[in-house]
């Protein structure tokens, strides 16, 4: 009884500490020389969400902490950090349960399944930088999270301040480490 349960535990400590984020990078690349950035444009037909405007602050906090200098023109920065809320869905089923009960000399289990699907929509952050010289993508996170429509404006902000500090934690990468 005592091992399954520090199996279990031991199982939801190794959750706790999963990152939230994917990053992924060019080993190529020195990211050592990358000394200044600048945010990409939206596309003038795209109007500008109360979301960009809280990605926008926070890279640009993040990524001053890690020693970049923001350029005002694009052809004197080193990179091109692009971002997106990329939509995506999922299916939840309602209805399933199981159940276990037991009584004198009596036990009993039920299962149900799933008789209602419901298709929720939620944004996924991606953050990409681009090198400037040669126009390729050195350097990408995406959030594993969730940002849902139905988050507090307090929420939003908070959860992308986060997802950013995720991402840039273990920026720049060190290749072979």
């Amino acid at each position: 009884m005592l091992s399954r349960l520090t199996l279990v535990m031991f199982s939801v400590v190794l959750t706790g500490c999963a990152s939230s984020v994917y990053t992924d990078y060019s080993s190529q690349f020195n990211f050592d020389a990358i000394s200044s950035f600048e945010l990409a444009r939206q596309s003038s037909t795209s109007a500008i969400s109360l979301d960009d405007n809280r990605i926008q602050k926070a890279l640009t906090t993040e990524l001053v902490a890690k020693g970049l200098t923001p350029s005002s023109e694009a052809d004197s920065a080193d990179v091109t950090v692009q971002y997106a809320i990329v939509p995506k869905t999922e299916n939840v089923a309602y209805g399933s349960s199981f159940s276990f009960g037991y009584g004198f000399r009596h036990v009993g289990v039920a299962a149900s399944t799933p008789v209602r699907y419901e298709e929720r929509s939620y944004g996924q952050l991606v953050i990409e930088m681009i090198n400037t010289k040669t126009d390729e993508v050195v350097w990408k996170a995406s959030s594993k999270r969730k940002l849902t429509e139905s988050m507090t404006p307090e929420n939003r902000r908070t959860f992308i301040q986060e997802q950013i500090v995720d991402m840039f934690e273990q920026y720049p990468p060190k290749p072979g480490a």
